[in-house]
């Protein structure tokens, strides 16, 4: 009984063992020396340039679309920014107030604190039952 996790390595390694795929020819590019190099680098040469015009062609073509897209994109930038300045507002609005009520509040405290301090004749001691209010 053979198992499957240890293979017989008697067995002979898959595929042909003939020359004919070993052997160096035309289409094997590394294993030829000569007049065959330069035609494989021919070769390579014409696929390259193949690409870059296939390359060029379709930027060309696609560059309107790209700019329409663009347009459109800017369109529905714009239309966003539209909708959102009523919203900047309000709240900047409510920044404004809330800034207002938190600078009379602290005034207020800082007053309450030096008043304590002047009070009590001594500047190292704070007024501990008082503590800040908050907004």
């Amino acid at each position: 009984m053979t198992d499957p996790m240890t293979p017989n390595h008697d067995q002979p390694v898959e595929g042909s063992r003939s020359e004919s795929y070993t052997a160096p020819d035309d289409g094997n590019v590394g294993a030829s020396t000569g007049p065959a190099d330069a035609g494989a680098g021919a070769k390579a040469n014409d696929v390259l340039e193949t690409i870059r015009e296939a390359v060029e062609d379709f930027a060309e073509k696609a560059t309107p679309v790209v700019r329409q897209f663009s347009a459109k994109a800017a369109e529905v930038v714009a239309s966003a920014a539209d909708k959102a300045v009523p919203l900047a507002h309000k709240a900047g609005e409510a920044t404004a107030d809330a800034s207002g009520k938190l600078a009379v509040k602290s005034r207020s405290w800082a007053a309450d604190v030096r008043e304590s301090l002047s009070g009590n004749g001594s500047t190292d001691k704070t007024d501990k039952t008082d503590p800040p209010t908050t907004i």
